[in-house]
């Protein structure tokens, strides 16, 4: 009967991954001439321009920060990759999504057997199956695929991060590092890790802890500074602005299709209450113990509620913690043992 149940449970999940990647070559074969008007044609311009060795940072400078003229707001890896793909001749457009579709590819999947592991940890394996099914074939992952955004490249290391936390720290922050590297929308989550590291090592005394905390903060920060030191250096004003854009820019309409802004507060004003309510997270986490996976999650709907300008590519990051947060959530029979436990000492005292 096991056995049985085993090999549902198996063909379930192949079928999920089968399934993944004939989504992936279906939207392959609508041609990326479509694509002309997203996020990665734009990727692409500026990797071909760094191909070329020109910093693609200098554009913004005596450019209002306020209005997007499609500036380059990722750190550079990911315009490092484009320039690494067109020296090794891949030069047109149409070539270089048929190459950037099997790294995506390739990241989607490795995400769906991360949740899979996950979920297995936790003798979950049924809920993990339901976990993968939304990550690797709901609308948020879909649209990834439709429009061949950088999500699922920078998901899958600040995931693994997380997973090798407590494991490898060392690794784990190599891994964070990574991921702001290609879109540095992890940053906000950067203080639930070290809280979580901070609280893991308890044991170990205050002096270990501050090392350990300040070891994993300057390899997560110290890999995205090393690749952006070039253009810093080169023009300083227009990588800083370009990474501030993100920050500054108007409203407009992006975010209307989920909400509207808070009418009291305006636009700058709801980014401040965005940025108090954040830090009072990582300080419920600190104090009162809370799971990193929940508190990551927390931030990033907090983001997302009020962040002034929502894109939804954005929402792939909350559902990537949200289905792994999950597999950390006390099933009942072990809640009931606790209480059971708890009302046994209780009586004996």
């Amino acid at each position: 009967m096991k056995n049985s149940r085993r090999n549902i449970l198996l063909i379930i999940g192949i079928a999920l991954f089968i399934a993944t990647i004939a989504v992936h070559l279906l939207w392959g074969l609508k041609g990326a001439g479509r694509l002309t008007d997203r996020d990665i044609y734009h990727v692409w311009e500026e990797g071909k321009k760094l191909a070329n060795g020109i910093n693609p940072y200098a554009r913004i400078i005596g450019n209002s920060i306020r209005d997007n003229d499609k500036y380059p707001t990722y750190l550079p890896l990911s315009y490092y990759t484009v320039a690494i793909i067109d020296r090794v001749g891949i030069k047109e457009f149409d070539d270089f999504v048929k190459a950037w579709r099997l790294i995506n590819l390739f990241c989607h999947l490795c995400i769906g057997i991360l949740i899979i592991n996950v979920y297995k940890h936790k003798h979950k394996i049924v809920s993990g199956l339901v976990a993968c099914g939304i990550l690797l074939l709901g609308r948020w992952s879909s649209y990834i695929i439709n429009v061949q955004h950088l999500e699922f490249i920078a998901i899958l290391p600040i995931l693994l991060a997380g997973h090798q936390l407590h494991r490898r720290p060392k690794l784990s922050a190599l891994l964070f590092g990574l991921s702001l590297s290609v879109k540095h929308v992890g940053i906000i989550l950067l203080p639930s890790f070290l809280i979580e590291l901070n609280a893991k090592l308890v044991p170990k005394g205050s002096t270990f802890k501050r090392k350990q905390i300040l070891i994993y903060s300057v390899i997560a920060l110290g890999i995205p500074l090393v690749i952006s030191l070039p253009f810093l250096l080169d023009q300083p004003l227009g990588f800083t602005l370009n990474m501030l854009f993100s920050a500054t820019r108007d409203f407009g309409d992006h975010g209307k299709a989920t909400g509207t802004r808070i009418i009291l507060t305006g636009v700058d004003g709801t980014r401040l209450l965005m940025v108090a309510l954040i830090v009072i997270n990582w300080l419920a986490q600190a104090k009162e113990k809370v799971n990193f996976w929940h508190t990551s999650t927390i931030t990033l709907l907090l983001f997302l509620q009020f962040n002034a300008v929502i894109f939804a590519q954005y929402y792939i990051w909350l559902a990537a913690f949200l289905v792994i947060s999950f597999a950390y959530i006390p099933s009942r029979s072990s809640g009931e043992s606790k209480a059971q436990g708890s009302n046994q000492t209780t009586s004996t005292n």
